[in-house]
This record gives C-alpha cells, sequence and structure tokens, in this order.
C-alpha cells in the first residue's frame, strides 16, 4: 500500500487505484440484524490470512431470503458496530454495482480493483449451502473463499456438500504468504465461535 495513502474511508468503484497491492477480505450478507458473531469471523479472518482489510458487503436483498429487512437501516447498524475497527469498512458495492448475487459481484469487484487481492468469508452456516449460490462452481474458480467453523467441526467440514467438488482446498497454513491471486476453499477450525445468529436476534426482539 502508497505510503502516502489511507484508505481507512469507505471504498467505492472510483478507487481502483487507492487499493492497490491491498489484501482484502469480504464479508458479505444481509446483517439482519449484524451481531457479534459476524464481527468475530471478519476479525478472525483478518489476523489469521494477513489482510490489511476487510469491507463488509451489504445486500440490498438476499436471494435466498424473502424479506431482507430495509437496507438503510442494516447498514447503519453495521457501521455502527464496526466503528471502532478502522480497518473494517462498510460498503455500498453491491447496491453500486446493482448486482443480487455474489457471482456478478465478485466479477465487478475484479474489475473495478483488479490489482487488489480479494479472499470471500463465510461462516460455516453457509458453507453447507453455498451449492445452491447462483453460479457456485464458478465463484469458486474466481475468488478464494474461508469457510469459518465452529468447533467441533470435524463432521460439518466432513459432510459438507462443496467437499465433494474438485478443487482445491487447505486445511492449515494461513497467513500473509497464502496468495490470494489463487482461487482455493480455505477451512478455518478450531477457534472458539460465538453461538449467535441474525435469525435468533429478531425472533426475541
Amino acid at each position: 500500500m502508497p505510503l502516502n495513502q489511507t484508505p481507512f474511508a469507505m471504498p467505492t468503484l472510483r478507487d481502483g487505484q487507492r487499493w492497490r497491492g491491498c489484501r482484502v477480505g469480504l464479508l458479505g450478507g444481509s446483517f439482519n440484524p449484524p451481531h457479534e458473531g459476524h464481527l468475530h469471523i471478519a476479525r478472525l479472518a483478518q489476523a489469521k490470512f494477513g489482510l490489511d482489510f476487510v469491507w463488509w458487503v451489504v445486500t440490498p436483498q438476499n436471494p435466498l431470503k424473502k424479506n431482507t429487512g430495509g437496507y438503510e437501516r442494516r447498514f447503519a447498524q453495521v457501521e455502527n458496530m464496526i466503528s471502532p475497527y478502522p480497518r473494517q469498512l462498510t460498503t455500498h458495492i453491491e447496491r453500486d454495482l446493482d448486482t443480487r448475487y455474489t457471482y456478478e459481484t465478485v466479477l465487478g469487484l475484479r474489475e473495478a480493483f483488479p490489482q487488489t487481492d480479494f479472499l470471500w468469508i463465510c461462516g460455516m452456516d453457509n458453507a453447507l449451502i453455498f451449492h445452491k449460490w447462483d453460479h457456485w462452481q464458478e465463484l469458486l474458480e474466481n475468488m478464494p473463499i474461508t469457510f469459518i467453523a465452529r468447533p467441533p467441526a470435524g463432521n460439518l467440514v466432513k459432510n459438507c456438500p462443496i467437499r465433494m467438488y474438485n478443487h482445491p482446498q487447505y486445511y492449515q497454513a494461513f497467513g500473509r504468504k497464502t496468495d490470494l491471486k489463487k482461487p482455493g476453499i480455505y477451512w478455518l477450525q478450531g477457534t472458539k465461535m460465538l453461538d449467535i445468529s441474525s435469525t435468533n436476534i429478531r425472533n426475541n426482539n
């Protein structure tokens, strides 16, 4: 990252050169509402993969959910929660790209930020339904993805449908040396996770 640049402001699609050479994690979701579990996996991935920043990609509408809730409200909630962490940034990128599916978002990001190294961050709940995502196999061929599982995670990972897909998969040796220019599945396990979900929070309110 150029020393004369301080990219702590919200990234936009016009900022390709500004993020040249950065390692950026992408945490996408509806965040209805965001919670400490989301923040935990974002910070864990940042530490384990030596990421310079994590961008929170707030989706206007999750295609796998009937009602994602108001976009501006969810965006503000994310922004408020991560405000103490300057290298965690909210983005309007999916809204600005006008994309509904992660695969479309990834293609748009590759075009807008050709010299930025990205890693998509997912919880284990998404690993179990990842084969239902639009163009999921093409997505695996275009972006390295980490799935973060709460322990005990052995059986969850072992029986995960995408384990059957013939694609590079890694279980250890993470860090800044991880080549984010190459696609691959990174299973991050063995870390204490928070037992919390957006659905439970909504149901209890």
